[in-house]
């Protein structure tokens, strides 16, 4: 290990965590709309649980969400920031207009939560179901790139970077038929 000046190492450490040395390396959310787009994350990968009753999404895959969209809007335009600030303000102060909830979107317990968004999906002023997809795509993206999410589409690796593996057929197998991989059989 080379010396150098005081700080010199703890400054590469600092640039390895936050990411290439070209990255801006700032923040595109607030806290507040960080908990907009957590609060959206959560009710757009929600699930009936095993007695019928919503199960929030992954903690896991919202944060990764929040984490991407955070980085990238922070790597992005001052213009498209405003926007997103304009975007995040309207989706938390809409659902008293919309479904006469007494409360603002990331306060709303996650039934209502899903009932807004079902709301905004289906609403018959254009400009509100986009408003719905300006955040449902940029966050569903990293959501569904790792983990359980990313096999629930069925995909076959634990990650999109990962190698494939091959099934290879035994002699004992009929040809064309492949066999099963050795974890798969247990």
């Amino acid at each position: 290990m080379r010396k150098g000046r005081k700080g010199e190492l703890d400054g590469a450490a600092e640039s390895s965590r936050r990411g290439s040395r070209l990255d801006w390396g700032r923040s595109g959310l607030s806290p507040w709309q960080r908990r907009v787009a957590v609060a959206v994350t959560e009710a757009v990968l929600a699930d009936e649980g095993a007695g019928g009753d919503l199960v929030p999404g992954d903690a896991a895959a919202c944060e990764r969400a929040a984490r991407w969209m955070d980085d990238a809007l922070g790597r992005s335009s001052a213009d498209l920031r405003r926007g997103f600030w304009v975007l995040s303000l309207l989706l938390e102060w809409l659902p008293p207009f919309l479904i006469r909830a007494p409360s603002r979107m990331s306060r709303l317990p996650l039934a209502r939560r899903v009932a807004y968004l079902e709301a905004l999906e289906s609403s018959r002023v254009g400009l509100l179901s986009m408003l719905l997809v300006a955040f449902k795509v940029p966050l569903c993206i990293p959501a569904f790139e790792e983990g359980a999410e990313l096999s629930a589409t069925g995909f076959d690796r634990p990650g999109t970077a990962s190698r494939r593996r091959l099934v290879v057929a035994s002699e004992g197998t009929p040809e064309g038929t492949p066999e099963r991989p050795a974890e798969a059989a247990s």
